[in-house]
């Protein structure tokens, strides 16, 4: 009974500490191309994808770049607004209804 308890404490002990080499392995590093443009960036603290719940810095730009709007503000003037995805807009009389042309 001992000679088999120490059989198995060695083999999990030595299984254990091949698990441990392994995961203390050098990380793999990508070579990346001489045109290529590489930001880092904390995401750790994305917690949806909605654009309409982005409140982090780090959402805000992710998501600025993955979807695109219907208007957005004409960087030339910005008190103007231009058509992003919508070719045109009209507004109700009341202000309370707008209809977009995709």
């Amino acid at each position: 009974m001992n000679m088999i308890f120490g059989k198995i404490l060695r083999e999990t002990v030595c299984g254990a500490a091949l698990v441990a080499l392994a995961a203390l392995g050098t990380p793999a590093f990508a070579v990346t191309p001489t045109d290529t443009l590489v930001e880092g960036l904390a995401i750790d603290d994305i917690i949806s994808m909605d654009p309409a719940e982005a409140f982090e810095f780090s959402t805000a730009e992710v998501t600025g770049n993955s979807y695109d709007l219907l208007v957005r503000l004409d960087l030339s003037d910005t008190s103007k607004v231009k058509g992003d995805l919508a070719e045109s807009w009209t507004v109700s009389d009341d202000g309370l209804t707008y209809n977009f042309k995709l």
